[in-house]
């Protein structure tokens, strides 16, 4: 098994430790060769076999040097040189026995227990010749085989050293990999803890609505995954409605696209843009920190739905009791009142006050069916919800339309369908003339009153002059004039605000 450019701490630390037994080696059968034998060709060659070995061997790098191949090559050279050393300085009794333990254990230690061992009985079988041919000496000798031994003895012992060291460094390793993935995953849950802790101080503190979720939302995920532009939408009856975004326009290369939802339903989405891209492990970590706002969405659109049910059905009742009680309750009144008006009183006061009860009488009839038809319609106008679909369209052009109306009791029918259609043309012109960055639709809503504003930063116009074929401004102050309520235009080079208001204020 190779060693890369980056090594576990433990084979550097061997391969000092081997390096340093090297020289030891070298220098220990040096000395006693010459002490032995004195300065002969024999010592001679053999100092000079090993040292070049040892000198070749340790100017290499380390990455070629522990490679299979060039092992393989330095661990039989090493067992040439060592041998060649053994035979010309005494045999079995050379000095240099010391070193030819040397590539034995380089071969255990850094390519495995079967390089080592095939280094080991190459070693062996090498001494073994030498002894039969330089010494012609007996395969009884205790000193032969002791060395044999020790050869064996060396690499089992540091191939089993490196096989354990080897399952620590992996299972180090496994234990790092997973502590960061830990540390990843607890920065995740903070993350959404945090996100989730920003919605539920929303709940307690105001009514929770779609846009302040998403508001809040973007603005928590922006120091989780940084992106240059987003949006949030929530899944309506119509359709998706994108309730909050950014601001910033531009070209963005990467765009990552996360679904919102709460087990099997779907409650919206989120898309984040940037020039760099977005890596896989970016979009887990938007799963993750979003599903706060997932469960969020769904309560919501949980609440609409109660809501509108429990609307539905209160105005049912409302209706069957003014149509079942206050309905004949009048009808026997207006009785009474003919009844009275046929006996001819000779008051005539008295019969005119009769036939002015009779006509309030008639008018409160008529009122209470028309009542009755409102709250039997099936749907019941939220501008709310209209404002948010018109701030929805054509999310990337100029000018952006921001929804800030508060929204108490949706307008009866009749009321809010005429209202829909000057919000819808007040901001259509906006877009289409004004010129403007931002058109805000705000006011106050409460049933059978209230005031609606479309504000716009644009370039204004002339609200006094007639402009030729254009008829926006007349529709709207005719469809105002429908319902009885008040239209008015303000327009200047900063801006123009139509507003519209119905009901006591």
């Amino acid at each position: 098994m190779p060693m890369y450019a980056t090594a576990p701490v433990w084979e550097n630390r061997f391969d000092r430790i081997a390096n340093i037994l090297q020289w030891l080696a070298l220098v220990f059968g040096a000395i006693f060769a010459f002490v032995q034998s004195g300065a002969t060709l024999h010592t001679a060659t053999a100092v000079t076999a090993v040292g070049l070995y040892v000198v070749v061997f340790q100017s290499l790098p380390t990455r070629v040097r522990h490679g299979i191949w060039t092992g393989e090559i330095l661990a039989v050279t090493g067992v040439a040189a060592s041998m060649l050393a053994i035979a010309f300085t005494g045999g079995i009794e050379s000095p240099y026995l010391l070193f030819s333990i040397t590539p034995v254990l380089y071969s255990a230690a850094f390519a495995g227990w079967r390089r080592g061992i095939e280094t080991s009985l190459l070693a062996a079988a090498v001494l073994l010749a030498i002894h039969q041919t330089v010494d012609d000496g007996s395969l009884a000798g205790g000193t032969l085989w002791t060395w044999i031994a020790i050869y064996l003895l060396i690499a089992v012992t540091f191939s089993l050293a490196r096989h354990l060291l080897l399952e620590a460094g992996a299972t180090n390793a496994a234990l790092l990999a997973a502590s960061m993935q830990s540390a990843e995953r607890l920065d995740r849950l903070d993350a959404s803890h945090k996100l989730l802790s920003a919605l539920s101080n929303l709940a307690d503190g105001s009514e929770l609505n779609p846009v302040r979720v998403g508001s809040t939302a973007l603005d928590h995920l922006a120091a989780a995954v940084p992106f240059e532009a987003g949006q949030i939408a929530m899944n309506g009856k119509d359709g998706p409605v994108v309730v909050a975004r950014t601001e910033r326009h531009g070209e963005f290369a990467s765009t990552l696209t996360a679904p919102l939802s709460v087990g099997a339903r779907d409650v919206g989405f989120v898309v984040l843009s940037r020039r760099e891209a977005f890596d896989p492990a970016e979009l887990d970590h938007v799963d993750e920190i979003l599903q706060p706002v997932g469960l969020a969405f769904a309560n919501i659109l949980l609440l609409q739905e109660i809501a509108h049910r429990a609307i539905q059905e209160e105005r049912m009742r409302l209706a069957r009791e003014l149509h079942d009680d206050i309905g004949p309750s009048l009808a026997s009144l207006g009785l009474s009142l003919d009844m009275a008006l046929l006996q001819s009183p000779s008051d005539a006061s008295l019969a005119d006050h009769l036939a002015g009860l009779r006509s309030n009488v008639t008018n409160l009839v008529e009122e209470v069916r028309d009542t009755v038809a409102g709250l039997r319609a099936t749907e019941p106008v939220s501008l709310y919800e209209h404002a948010l679909q018109l701030a929805a369209e054509n999310p990337d052009e100029l000018p952006k339309v921001a929804a800030a109306l508060r929204e108490h009791r949706p307008p009866p029918i009749e009321i809010g369908n005429e209202l829909m259609a000057i919000m819808s043309e007040a901001v259509r012109n906006a877009r289409n003339h004004s010129e403007a960055h931002i058109v805000t639709i705000e006011g106050f809503i409460n049933h059978d009153s209230g005031s609606i504003a479309v504000v716009d930063d644009g370039q204004g116009f002339d609200a006094g002059t007639e402009h030729a074929g254009h008829y926006g401004l007349v529709g709207m102050a005719e469809r105002a004039g429908k319902i009885g309520a008040g239209f008015d235009v303000q327009s200047s080079p900063k801006g123009t605000t139509i507003t519209v208001t119905w009901g006591d204020q």
